[in-house]
């Protein structure tokens, strides 16, 4: 009797713990899904600082795109430009949400996390707003605040009318190196 309670007991700490772990993961491939898509905003902060020496406010367009449905993650392509000097950065990357974080690894090098976000409706709109911070330091570098302007379904429609982008096409997808061009 008292083995069977063992293995009654044991099994279901194992259903307890394939259900957490399960949950977890749901929560990042929903997350993930979410993401999917055409965002356009601002950030505020240093988020340049390492590499042009800071400038404190760019509008943003960030393309995110999911490896597949029941993904955590894939890859996409951020094109950020400063009004006051003209300067426009456009980055590849490919980023992965994990335990309700966003991981951003751009090919140039440059990596941060994505933390204390909201992906939120208004209206009949998405919401994306949070911090990045250095991958390595965990510093906070700046703020984001954006709203999703389209998803993948929209890709053709946007392909050909790109009037609402920063600089025009589409993610050119993996192994595009991140370029930063000066106007």
């Amino acid at each position: 009797m008292s083995k069977t309670r063992h293995y009654i007991a044991t099994a279901i700490a194992l259903f307890v713990t394939m259900l957490a772990v399960t949950g977890c993961t749901d929560d990042d491939v929903d997350q993930a899904y979410d993401l999917n898509g055409y965002w356009q905003g601002s950030i505020q902060g240093d988020y340049y600082s390492d590499r042009f020496g800071g400038h404190d406010s760019w509008d943003t367009e960030i393309w995110f795109v999911q490896d597949g449905d029941f993904s955590s993650g894939g890859y996409g392509r951020e094109i950020d430009y400063n009004r006051s000097t003209g300067y426009v950065y456009d980055a590849d990357f490919d980023w992965e949400v994990r335990n309700g974080r966003i991981y951003i690894d751009y090919y140039d090098g440059y990596r941060v996390i994505v933390r204390n976000y909201e992906l939120y409706s208004v209206g009949s709109g998405q919401r994306f707003r949070g911090y990045f911070d250095d991958w390595d330091t965990g510093e906070t570098l700046a703020s984001f605040d954006l709203v999703k302007i389209g998803g993948w379904s929209d890709w053709a429609k946007r392909h050909v009318m790109n009037a609402d982008s920063i600089s025009g096409g589409a993610p050119a997808g993996r192994g595009a190196a991140g370029k930063a061009l000066g106007r």
